[in-house]
């Protein structure tokens, strides 16, 4: 069975982590998602309030942002029924910022695979996550 193409927007301010994603993704042989990149939570607000995406991955720390709290706020006032995957790096602090409803990945312990330790599948964990009703967190 064919996947459903998917359209997610990135929001990621370091280029080399975004680049990892996608590659990643690519990696999982899902050919069927597309990603839009952008830098920072102003041009992200402006990007969700156009629309068109079944996903918004969501780094919380970004060079125009306070606090992970208001990054986390935009987000969620401007991505309307859009769902949200937040994807940091700092998860050990973030997670205290978000909601049980909030879906999110500790990229350090999906893209850092020890020894004997499956990866993450992030193409299957962004697919999870576009239909919040299927999604654990990891």
């Amino acid at each position: 069975m064919a996947n459903r193409a998917l359209h997610v927007l990135h929001v990621e301010d370091d280029f080399a982590d975004a680049m990892l994603v996608q590659h990643a993704v690519c990696e999982a042989g899902d050919f069927d998602i597309s990603f839009e990149v952008v830098r920072t939570l102003r041009e992200a607000k402006l990007r969700m309030q156009a629309g068109g995406f079944d996903l918004i991955l969501l780094d919380l720390r970004l060079p125009d942002s306070v606090h992970p709290t208001e990054t986390l706020e935009v987000a969620r006032s401007s991505a309307g029924e859009t769902p949200l995957l937040v994807l940091s790096g700092s998860m050990a602090v973030d997670r205290e910022y978000l909601g049980d409803e909030i879906a999110s990945l500790d990229k350090n312990a999906s893209f850092k695979v020890e020894r004997g330790r499956k990866s993450v599948n992030i193409a299957q964990v962004i697919r999870n996550a576009a239909e919040p009703e299927d999604f654990l967190s990891i």
